[in-house]
C-alpha cells in the first residue's frame, strides 16, 4: 500500500464506528466495481447527490479525501476517476479497505465527550462536535513561543505605538473640549492605550500586511482566473487546494488554503479563515488574550479580552471593524445559528453577543440539542483546565478563567424590556454590508446592504473656521479648528457619511497600487451624502470651500451637489468644478449636505468608470476631500 493513504485512513478512524464502517464498505464497493469493470465509465462517475455518496460517504471525515487520493476529481455534480487511473494504486486501496472492513472498534482519542452518548443516527451532530474538538486543539498552536517571535518580528510595533499615543492625545483634547461645552465624555475617557494599540494593529493588518484573495492571476497571460474545483493533498498544513482556471488560455492556477499560521506569515494572503488565523496569532504575540471565533454560517474573526473594560471585544481584520458585533446580522443579513469562540483556555458559545433576534436564532440551531452542546463545552473545558494545570498553570489563573467565563455568561442574559436602549432596538442602519472579497462574491452571498449611518458632523461652538477632511489611503476623517488642530478622528469612510446608496465600497487595487470608492456592479447610480450641522444659532456661514479628487473613464460621470437646509427649506447648488469650489450663498442655513453621485460607464465594468478619491496607495498624506466652513457672527 502507498504511504499516501495513511492520512486518509487516520482521518477515517476519527469517525464513530458506524460511520467508519459504512464509509469503508462503500469505498470498498466503489473500488471493487472499478477493478472488475475498469473500462465502464458508470463505475468511475459518482453523482454527489446520489444517496450512497451523500449519506454514506460525505458525513465521514476522510472519505472524500480517500477518493481524491485514488485519483478522483470533482467535476461539478460528480466525482470522476479519469480513464488513465493507476490500477496498482486502486488494487492496493482495495486490499487496505478489505482489512479495514474487519476492524470493529476504534480507539477513543478524547474522553471529553464520553458522557454525550453519541448515536449512529446523527452523523451531522457528530461531525459538528468533531469540528469543535479539532478547532479547540488547533488553537494551541498560537502558544508556540518560536511562532510568536516570528509573528512579532513582522509588526512595526514602534510606529503603531506612536500612532496609538497620537490617537490618545486627540481623544484627551476632545474630552477637554466636550467638558468645556458641557458635554459628557464618559465613553471616551474609558478608552485605554491598550485598546488604541489594538485598533492600530487591526488597521495595519488590513491595509498594509495581509491581502484578500478571490482568484489568483494566470501566470501565463495575467488575466484573473475563476474557480474550477477543489483538490485535497496529503499536507497537514493545507485544508484543500482550490484550482482556478484562466478563461483566456485555460491555464490552471492553484490556490492552497493554508491552515498553518507560520506559512501565512509569509504568504500574507487568503480569505477570512487565513485572515483570522494570522491576526489571532499576531494578537497573541503582542500579549493580548485573543481567541478565534467561528461562525457556522461561514465566517471567522477574532475576539480580544480588554483588561481595562473587563470584556471580550469583537475584532474583524477582514472588515477593519472593531467592537461591532451586530455587523453580520444587521449589515450582512446573515441567518446566524452557532458562533463558537476558542482560546487556549476555553471554549465559549458566543452566539448571543452577535444577535438581537434570539428567538429566530434558536429556530435555526437544529444540529444538536442545547444540552448536548453544553455538555460538550463543559467537558472539553474541564479537560483543558486539567491539561493547563499539568503544564504549570497557577490556581489563581484557573480561578480567573472561571470567573471571566461566568462574567461573560451573565453578559449574554437578555436584558428586561425596560433596560434595552433605543439604539439597540433600531440599529440596522448603523451597519453596512461586507467589504472584503469581490463585489460579485459578496452579492452571491447576499452580504451587501445599503449603508445609512445618519452621521452628522457638528461644528463646535466658538469656532470661526471648521475643516472636514477625508484621506482615502488612510481611510480616515479628520476635523480641525481655527488653528488647524485636530478635533476628531474617525476610521473608515462609512463612519462619516449620512447616507449611501448603490452598494458603495472602498476598492484597493493591489496590482495597480490604487484605492478609491466606487458603486457596486449592477448599480446604475451610486450616491453618498456627508452632512455638517451648525448648532450655534448666533453665527452665519460666510463662505464654504470644497475640493475633492475624482477620476472618470469612458463615459463615467460624477456630479457634486451642495445643499443648504434651514427650517426644511433647501438651497441647492451645483458644483461646476470639484477641484475647487467656493460659495457665499449659504448664509443662515443650519445644515450642509455635500452629495456625490456616480453614474455612467460602459459595459460590465461601468462601475469602475466613475471613481471617488482615486489615489496611489503610497499617497498616505494626500487629502482626498476637503470641506471648509468660515463662520461669522450674525448682525
Amino acid at each position: 500500500m502507498e504511504n499516501t493513504f495513511n492520512d486518509c485512513v487516520n482521518m477515517l478512524k476519527e469517525n464513530t464506528s458506524h460511520i467508519f464502517q459504512t464509509a469503508i464498505q462503500t469505498l470498498y464497493k466503489i473500488c471493487d466495481n472499478i477493478v472488475k469493470f475498469p473500462s465502464d465509465e458508470k463505475y468511475r462517475k459518482l453523482r454527489i447527490a446520489n444517496p450512497v455518496i451523500s449519506e454514506k460517504l460525505l458525513p465521514a471525515i476522510g472519505a472524500t479525501e480517500f477518493l481524491f487520493e485514488l485519483g478522483f476529481v470533482e467535476d461539478d455534480e460528480f466525482f470522476l476517476l479519469p480513464s488513465n487511473f493507476s490500477r496498482i494504486k486502486l488494487e492496493n486501496a482495495l486490499k487496505l479497505l478489505k482489512d479495514l472492513k474487519n476492524l470493529e472498534t476504534l480507539p477513543k482519542k478524547n474522553n471529553a465527550i464520553k458522557s454525550l452518548h453519541f448515536t449512529n443516527k446523527n452523523p451531522q451532530r457528530n461531525s459538528f462536535f468533531k469540528t469543535i474538538q479539532s478547532h479547540f486543539e488547533s488553537v494551541l498552536n498560537y502558544e508556540n513561543s518560536e511562532l510568536q517571535k516570528k509573528a512579532n518580528s513582522c509588526i512595526p510595533i514602534d510606529k503603531l505605538k506612536l500612532n496609538a499615543v497620537k490617537q490618545l492625545r486627540v481623544i484627551q483634547k476632545e474630552i477637554i473640549l466636550n467638558s468645556n461645552n458641557g458635554k459628557n465624555s464618559t465613553e471616551e475617557s474609558q478608552v485605554s492605550i491598550e485598546e488604541l494599540l489594538l485598533r492600530e494593529v487591526m488597521h495595519w493588518f488590513k491595509n498594509e500586511f495581509f491581502t484578500w484573495m478571490d482568484s489568483p492571476k494566470c501566470k501565463s497571460c495575467t488575466q484573473v482566473c475563476t474557480f474550477n474545483r477543489n483538490e485535497f493533498r496529503n499536507d497537514p498544513r493545507i485544508s484543500r487546494v482550490e484550482i482556478h482556471m484562466c478563461k483566456q488560455c485555460n491555464t490552471e492556477e492553484e490556490f492552497p488554503r493554508y491552515t498553518d499560521s507560520e506559512i501565512l506569515l509569509k504568504t500574507r494572503t487568503g480569505r477570512c479563515g487565513e485572515w483570522a488565523n494570522t491576526f489571532t496569532l499576531i494578537c497573541r504575540s503582542l500579549g493580548y488574550e485573543a481567541r478565534i471565533v467561528y461562525d457556522q454560517t461561514d465566517h471567522v474573526w477574532t475576539e480580544v479580552w480588554l483588561i481595562n473594560s473587563h470584556r471580550w471585544v469583537h475584532v474583524d481584520p477582514c472588515e477593519d471593524t472593531y467592537d461591532r458585533p451586530l455587523l453580520y446580522e444587521k449589515g450582512w443579513n446573515k441567518k446566524l445559528s452557532y458562533i463558537i469562540a476558542f482560546s487556549k483556555d476555553e471554549i465559549q458559545d458566543v452566539t448571543w453577543r452577535y444577535t438581537r433576534n434570539q428567538a429566530n436564532v434558536m429556530k435555526r440551531r437544529k444540529i444538536c440539542s442545547e444540552e448536548h452542546l453544553l455538555d460538550l463545552i463543559i467537558n472539553l473545558n474541564e479537560e483543558r483546565l486539567k491539561f493547563l494545570t499539568q503544564q504549570g498553570c497557577s490556581e489563581a489563573r484557573n480561578r480567573f478563567i472561571i470567573k471571566r467565563r461566568l462574567m461573560e455568561l451573565v453578559e449574554f442574559l437578555p436584558a428586561p424590556p425596560g433596560m434595552v436602549k433605543p439604539d439597540q432596538q433600531n440599529d440596522t442602519n448603523e451597519y453596512g454590508g461586507r467589504i472584503s472579497g469581490s463585489t460579485a462574491w459578496r452579492a452571491a452571498r447576499n452580504e451587501i446592504s445599503e449603508i445609512r449611518h445618519d452621521h452628522v458632523w457638528e461644528v463646535p461652538k466658538d469656532t470661526k473656521t471648521f475643516h472636514l477632511q477625508y484621506f482615502v489611503v488612510e481611510n480616515k476623517y479628520y476635523t480641525l479648528n481655527d488653528n488647524n488642530e485636530v478635533l476628531t478622528v474617525k476610521q473608515s469612510w462609512e463612519a462619516g457619511v449620512n447616507s449611501c446608496v448603490g452598494g458603495i465600497f472602498r476598492k484597493e487595487e493591489k496590482d495597480w497600487k490604487m484605492v478609491y470608492l466606487a458603486r457596486s456592479p449592477g448599480s446604475q447610480i451610486g450616491k453618498i451624502t456627508w452632512s455638517v450641522a451648525i448648532k450655534n444659532q448666533k453665527v452665519n456661514i460666510e463662505t464654504l470651500e470644497f475640493s475633492a479628487d475624482t477620476t472618470v473613464f469612458e463615459d463615467g460621470c460624477i456630479k457634486w451637489t451642495i445643499q443648504g437646509i434651514n427650517n426644511n427649506k433647501i438651497v441647492s447648488l451645483n458644483v461646476p468644478s470639484d477641484k475647487y469650489f467656493k460659495t457665499d450663498q449659504l448664509k443662515n442655513v443650519e445644515r450642509i449636505n455635500v452629495i456625490a453621485e456616480m453614474s455612467g460607464g460602459s459595459k460590465d465594468i461601468s462601475w469602475q468608470h466613475a471613481q471617488l478619491f482615486r489615489k496611489s496607495l503610497d499617497a498616505t498624506k494626500e487629502c482626498s476631500m476637503k470641506i471648509c466652513l468660515t463662520l461669522n457672527n450674525k448682525h
